[in-house]
């Protein structure tokens, strides 16, 4: 049986409800806003059509290829022969998105009964088994790790704690996996965040562990990034389908997952690539490779369907030169509440830096000063001297840091909903919190937990017993505040 006449018999079972009626059997609450017709979304199209068959054959050809790749790199031995700052980033990158794959599966079930065609429903059925997959592969590969180091161990802990980065990584998962309809989880998943900027981590990053020689990263990349792109078809023509008959609806959505995403792979991403990646290693910038795998694609593809760009751009492109910059200075101040270490930039790397963010980066270089002047005026080793000592303020709709803007203006912003105030850290949070503000009150910031005595105010206490961070496990310097080009004087 051909593949075009296997579409026509098993692929294409739309039918008319005789039971419910239509608006029934896809509640606008589950399925998506505006509701509309079936006809309305007929010739609903995605390019990549497989049978259940041709996908286990295919996966199964994935599973073998990443075994033998583990039984050649994924000793203790060969990890211990990475740069400690790319080992940090591996423990990053594991512990945010293994177990925020796992929800994806509940997201692409709904969209598997809610979807508004069968041919969705059907890529939502095969991108939910890819989900699990996605889990199942850090997971797997990481936990042969865990009795070397521990800090592997948060690769599964992560979200089962309220560390502020599971806090920040839930509010966005959540948002967009669990709370999304079909529809928003179309344009918000499959088209902003798996079309618009899973390029930057699948073939960006990939690169980069290439180059650094963690070929064991390369290869689950890859692997997973092969079925990224088989999913990712979903979010396009669903886009298409909104802005014909919705484009009010289809613009909102757009602007609002584009934000949302953006911090996230800031700072997931970002320091990786401008902080944690060897210098001999690093080939373009966080910025550059943004710019082309992110902005040069995603405004194609916004002028193709006939939608503007988001009304904030000229803050995102502020945003591209300083986020990543200011969130890698809070977290290396604030190193202790997470579960992976940072490295202090030295000469070399703050002139690569000066070099690929001429205009923003001579605002960071006090701050790296006044770090290193810390470090010069104690003894290695002695980590809580240069370090924060009171809880952060953190954003009351994306829950990370205050860092968006710069040293000289932070972008921080409130807004009063009814009786209560609400920070933000920049205006496209508080505008998102503005469109749906009952979607986003529930949740308490870090600060609001503190003084509503759920978390402790204690920095200490709340990195100890309410973020379940050990000494032996939370960050630290990498090399402990040692470094050759910074010499130490008699004191």
């Amino acid at each position: 049986m051909g593949h075009e006449r296997w579409h026509a018999l098993a692929r294409d079972l739309d039918w008319e409800p005789s039971y419910v009626s239509e608006r029934a059997l896809f509640p606008e609450e589950i399925a998506g806003s505006p509701f509309r017709p079936r006809a309305d979304w007929e010739g609903w199209e995605e390019p990549y059509k497989t049978t259940f068959a041709e996908y286990v054959d295919m996966q199964s050809a994935k599973e073998r290829s990443l075994l033998a790749v583990r039984e050649a790199f994924g000793s203790a031995r060969y990890f211990r022969s990475l740069d400690r700052s790319w080992l940090s980033a591996v423990k990053l990158h594991g512990a945010t998105l293994a177990l925020a794959e796992f929800t994806a599966v509940v997201g692409n079930l709904r969209a598997a009964r809610f979807g508004r065609t069968s041919s969705w429903r059907t890529a939502a059925c095969f991108g939910a088994l890819d989900e699990i997959r996605h889990t199942q592969i850090p997971l797997s590969f990481m936990s042969e790790l865990v009795r070397h180091d521990a800090q592997f161990d948060w690769t599964h802990r992560l979200y089962h704690t309220n560390n502020w980065v599971s806090v920040a990584a839930r509010s966005v998962f959540d948002d967009l996996l669990l709370a999304s309809t079909a529809t928003e989880l179309a344009v918000g998943a499959n088209f902003v965040f798996e079309t618009g900027f899973t390029n930057l981590q699948f073939v960006g990053l990939t690169a980069l562990a290439d180059r650094v020689g963690d070929h064991l990263l390369r290869s689950m990349l890859a692997s997973i990034q092969t079925d990224e792109a088989r999913h990712a078809q979903i979010g396009r023509p669903t886009l298409e389908k909104l802005v014909a008959h919705a484009p009010d609806v289809a613009q909102q959505l757009v602007d609002k997952w584009f934000w949302r995403t953006w911090l996230l792979f800031s700072v997931v991403t970002g320091i990786t690539m401008d902080y944690l990646t060897p210098i001999e290693r690093r080939t373009r910038s966080f910025k550059e490779l943004v710019e082309e795998w992110v902005v040069e694609q995603f405004i194609a593809a916004l002028d193709e369907l006939g939608l503007k760009r988001p009304w904030y751009w000229h803050v995102f492109e502020r945003s591209l030169e300083t986020y990543h910059h200011m969130i890698y200075a809070s977290a290396y101040s604030y190193r202790t509440t997470v579960w992976f270490d940072f490295a202090l930039p030295g000469p070399e790397e703050r002139a690569w830096l000066r070099s690929h963010y001429p205009t923003s980066w001579p605002s960071f270089e006090p701050v790296w000063d006044r770090i290193t002047e810390l470090w010069r005026a104690t003894d290695p080793g002695v980590e809580l001297a240069v370090h924060g000592a009171a809880i952060p303020t953190f954003c009351s709709l994306c829950h990370l840091v205050l860092a968006h803007g710069s040293p000289e203006r932070n972008d921080a912003c409130h807004l009063m909903h009814g009786a209560e105030r609400f920070v933000f850290c920049s205006e496209p949070c508080r505008w998102i919190f503005e469109q749906e503000p009952e979607r986003y009150t529930k949740t308490l910031d870090i600060v609001k937990r503190v003084l509503a005595g759920v978390a402790p105010g204690n920095l200490m206490e709340f990195v100890r017993h309410y973020s379940e961070l050990r000494h032996e496990v939370w960050g630290k310097d990498v090399h402990a505040g040692e470094y050759p080009w910074l010499e130490r004087g008699a004191r």
